[in-house]
Parts: structure tokens; sequence; C-alpha cells
């Protein structure tokens, strides 16, 4: 028999029991209930309602006394009461009416009927008569009387039955119990029998295969199973044998191979040149190459099987490279330990004074199968220290080379104010007009070497602030005042909000006024004939902001993080501006930056832009 249709079999048998015992149980439960309910609809419902009319008796009788005794009563309330009890104790007797089902009962409810019939007469002259004190205390006292001991009577009965049909309830409930509780021991016992035989057939082979397969692990690759059925357990154990044979075979033929490649794999990786730490899931270093020893400033040993979270405590580069993995797993990119200004890179300084830059590369190894699961982590960290010198090199040949083009081109520029000068002599029309176009492409040019020069300086960290107070009028105006030509000629309204309750701050007044005169000169450019512009300072908080507002063609959100970079320039409309290199706003971000400021852009497609910086509102 299969191991299947055995297991569903002693399934099926409990079941039957189990079924045989719930059957016996709801018969009997339902026999209880039975008669538990036949004993509320019959007696329970006739006690009930002769208590009613003993009550509405008692009421009739103290609504009859106050008639004839008291003198503060409403005698036409007291009726109206009256004649509302006596249809309650009919509708009760009703109710007895119905549920007549003891022996003598019959009798009690027409004797009662009748008393009632001749006390109901008696009550209609009560209401006619002058002479009711006599009438109470002669006739209707006594036959209220009456009354009560008749449903005495009727409650004593439905009483007495109530106790023996009570009686009969609890021997139907003892016997319940003793037959469930006997069936319950035989389903027990039988389940108990057959629960503690059977799992021992299954389970006795499925130990045995068990106890095999450790040993397999441990290597022992010699384990047999005796196969003696055609059951499931029996096929199991033909497959265990079969991988026993091939496990062998496996580890004869591939073992020096498997070590062969992990050997080579962990050469490969000691030999590359760049910085190399694997990690596993709990960042545990399980393996690294020289470099990263060289790197790290330990050695293997002191790395391979540490926890990188405890390293990390006493070394700043593995705390940086830990930080880095961390702000990558949020989403977040935040500069790390000795880490370069706005470069991923850490810098490394060897006791011969010699520098080495590294870059970041961090890895997730991601299970193929289950995407959410990390199997580990790789840190590399490759030499740019070329590629840094080189970026060196080529910003000290733009300060070189700028500072050279500045000085010609300061001479071209005052020798074409020389051309244009009447006093030595005039230029024809044609003349004059090359001279213009000359000198204007010239102050381009000399525009385009400064803002390289000032980049150059940025990037070199040469860049000086000449703080001191200032007032936000002082630099508003300051900003402004070069514009006056530009701003009448598109015929622009230049609107100047200033917040009077701004007290004067620490900052250099030149390299924060040229950041708006940027501002400006964009807005300008952007703004159409008779436009306006809004240029305004503001306190928020501890801060105080500057910002420029224009309404022309705006920057998309895409744009919003690009304004800001190095040789960046947006069409508006469909055009290029083409007379600048786009450092001016990457240029505004440093010299914003270096105030430890915010700096930032407002926009939508049609509705303008507002570009703003804030600086910390430092008054000593």
């Amino acid at each position: 028999m299969k191991l299947r249709t055995q297991i569903f079999s002693g399934f099926i048998f409990i079941l039957i029991l189990f079924l045989i015992l719930a059957g016996v149980s709801i018969y009997y439960m339902e026999n209880v209930g039975q008669a538990s309910e036949r004993i509320l609809e019959e007696n329970y419902s006739s006690v009930k309602a002769a208590e009613e009319l003993i009550v509405s008796l008692a009421k009739v009788d103290q609504i009859l006394s106050k008639i004839c005794l008291g003198t503060n009563y409403n005698e036409d309330i007291l009726l109206r009461i009256l004649e509302r009890e006596t249809e309650i104790f009919a509708s009760n007797l009703e109710i007895c009416k119905n549920y007549i089902s003891e022996e003598g009962e019959q009798e009690l409810i027409n004797a009662l009927t009748t008393q009632y019939r001749e006390y109901e007469g008696e009550l209609y002259d009560f209401r006619i008569t002058s002479d009711r004190v006599g009438l109470y205390f002669s006739v209707l006292q006594r036959k209220n009387e009456i009354l009560r001991e008749s449903c005495t009577k009727l409650i004593d009965l439905n009483h007495a039955a109530l106790s023996e049909k009570d009686q009969v309830v609890q021997k139907l409930y003892f016997n319940a119990k003793i037959y469930v509780f006997l069936i319950l021991i035989m389903v027990l016992i039988i389940s108990g029998l057959a629960t503690y035989k059977f799992p021992q057939l299954i389970v006795k082979p499925i130990l045995d295969i068990t106890e095999k397969i450790k040993r397999v692990a441990d290597g022992d690759y010699e384990q047999k199973i005796e196969v003696d059925s055609d059951t499931e357990l029996g096929n199991l154990s033909k497959a265990f044998n079969t991988m026993s044979v091939k496990l062998k075979e496996f580890e004869e033929t591939n073992l020096e191979e498997i070590k062969a490649q992990k050997t080579r794999i962990e050469t490969i990786i000691k030999s590359i040149n760049d910085g190399l730490v694997i990690l596993n899931e709990s960042k545990d270093i399980i393996l690294v190459n020289d470099a990263a020893t060289v790197i790290l400033g330990l050695s293997e040993n002191e790395l391979v099987g540490k926890n990188a979270d405890e390293l990390s405590q006493e070394n700043p580069v593995m705390r940086g490279l830990l930080n880095s993995l961390e702000q990558e797993s949020n989403g977040h990119i935040a500069p790390d330990v000795d880490e370069e200004h706005s470069k991923n890179l850490i810098k490394i300084e060897h006791h011969e004074g010699k520098q080495e830059f590294f870059s970041k590369d961090l890895i997730d190894v991601q299970d193929v199968d289950n995407q959410n699961k990390s199997l580990g982590y790789i840190l590399l960290l490759k030499n740019v220290t070329y590629f840094k010198q080189s970026d060196e090199a080529k910003t000290n040949f733009i300060a070189v080379a700028s500072h050279e083009f500045k000085t010609p081109l300061s001479a071209i520029n005052m020798c074409l104010m020389l051309l244009q000068d009447k006093r030595f002599g005039n230029l024809n029309p044609e003349q004059d007009e090359i001279v213009v176009s000359m000198k204007s492409e010239v102050q381009r040019l000399i525009k385009m070497v400064s803002e390289l020069l000032d980049i150059s300086k940025m990037e070199t960290g040469n860049i000086e602030l000449e703080k001191k107070l200032v007032s936000p009028k002082v630099v508003v105006e300051y900003s402004a005042s070069p514009f006056d030509v530009q701003l009448s000629e598109k015929e622009i309204s230049l609107q100047k909000v200033i917040d009077p309750e701004i007290p004067e701050f620490l900052a250099d007044t030149e390299k924060i006024s040229w950041v708006l005169i940027n501002f400006l000169s964009n807005a300008i450019r952007y703004t159409d004939q008779g436009g306006k512009i809004i240029i305004e300072a503001k306190k928020i908080d501890d801060e105080v902001e500057f910002s420029v507002k224009d309404f022309g063609p705006g920057i998309p959100a895409q744009h919003h993080s690009k304004v800001f970079q190095r040789f960046v320039q947006l069409q508006s409309n469909g055009v290029k501006n083409e007379k600048g290199l786009g450092l001016g706003l990457a240029i505004s971000k440093e010299v914003i930056t270096e105030h430890d400021g915010e700096i930032g852009v407002n926009s939508e497609p049609g509705q303008g832009s507002r570009f703003y910086f804030r600086l910390p509102l430092e008054t000593a």
C-alpha cells in the first residue's frame, strides 16, 4: 500500500470516530435542549403570567383604597389607571389559558376566570355607586384576596411541575454525560493507539534516512539505505543511494578543480591594483587584496573575519566607506570622511608626503532568485591619483592661461576705446561700427576669462572672503545700479522689496552683490519688453534671503538641478545664450557655499523664475 493511501486511511478512520462522537453529543444535547425549551414554554410562562396577575390585583386594591380613603388624589386619574390594570389582568389571564399543561390547571383557570368576572362586575358597581367605601370593605377587598389565593395556587401548581420536569431533565443530562464520556474514552483510546502505532511505521524509516543524510553532509558518501518496500519511502531510499554514488563521484573528480578555481579567483583578486574589500550580509570582511590593506593601513590578518562596523570605530577610512554604504543603501549621497570637497574621493597621505586619491564604488550583491535579499557588499577603491593630478594640472593651466589672456585683452579693449576717442580723429560710420563690434566681443572675452579665473580659484580653494557688516538695502542698491540703462532700454519695471527689520549682517559685499548682479542679468535677458522684475530681501528665522523674480519663460522642473552646474546653458524659446560659458550660476553657488549659505531656484514653465540665496544672519 502506498504511503499516501496509508495516511489517508488513518485520517478517515479517526474522522469516522469523531463523527460518531459528534453525532451522539448532538443527539443528547438536542434532547436536553428540547426538554428545557418545553419547560420554559409551558410552565415558566404560566408562572410569570400568574405573578403578573397578583401584581395587577395588588395595584387594583391599592387604587380602590386610595379612592375610598384618600382626599389628595385625582379620582379620574385613578379610575383610568384602574381600567388599564384590569386590561393588563385580562391579557395575563389569556396567557395562562394558552399555556395549560398540568393536571388540575384547567379547573384552576376556569375558577379564576369565574371569580374575575364577578370581581369585574363589582368593579363596575363601584364606579356608579354612592357607597363606595361600604362596597370596597364588604365585597371588593374579600374578592380580591380570593383571586390572589387562586393565582397563588396556580403558581404553586406550575412550580411543582417545574421541579418534577427539572429532575427529568437532570436525569437526561446525567445519562447524556455518561454516554458521551464513554464514547469519548473509547475514541481517545482508539485514536491514541492509532496515533502511536501509525507514525512509528512512517517515522522509523524517515529517521534512518535523516541519519544517513547527516553522515553524507559530513562527507561520508559510503552510506546506503536498505530498500524493503515499493512505497514512496522505498523510492526515496533508492534516490538517496543514487545520490550518494553521484556525490562520491563528483567529489573525487571535481574537488581538485574547485580548489584550483578558488585559488585562481583569490589570486586574481589579490593581483588587482585597485583596493577591493568583500563583505558578507552581516558586514564581516571575507576577502581583501593587498591594495586594500595598504589603503586601510591594516594587514590581511587584521581585516579578514572582523566586522567592518567594529573596525570603523578606530579606522577613519573604513568609517568613511561604511558611511557611504549606509547613505547609498538609503538612497542618499553625502560626503565621506577625508573626502575632497564635492568629490566622492578618499585621500591617503603617506609618511613620505606622497598623496593618493581613490574613488569609491559600492556594489550591493543581490541574490539572483530573490532581488530583495542581499548576499553582501563589494567595496572597490579605484586609484584615480593620475586623473586627480591631471585635473589639478588642467585647473592650473586654465588659471595661468586665463591670467595671460586677460592682460592682452585688456590692452586691446583700451586700444579700441582710444580709437573711439574723438581727440585722436574721427572714424567713418563703417569703421565706428566695426570698432563697437570688436569692443563688444573683447569685453565678452574678458568676462569669460574672468569667470574662468574665478572658477579656477574656487577649484584650488583660493577664494577669500572679506566679510564686513552690510545692510540689505546697500546690497540691493549696489547690485541694481549697473542695470539702469538696460532696464530703461527694455522699459522693464524693477520692484525692490526690502524688509526694514533685517539688521546689518556679516558678508563679503562684493561677492554677494556679484551673485545678485548675475541673477538680475539673467532676469533682464529673459524678460520681455515692458515686463517686471522683483528683487526682494527678507528675514526667515535666523537667515536673510535675497531673491530675484522674473516673469519670463521659466525653467522645467527636470532642469532645476542643472542650472547651477558648470558650463550649462539652458535654452529659452529654443534660443541658447551665446554670450557666456555657463559659469555664472556655478560661481554663484560656490560663493554662497563659502558663506555657509543655500542657493536655489523656484520655477515653472510659463510662470517665470525665482532665483534665491540664503545666508546666516551673523551680526558680529
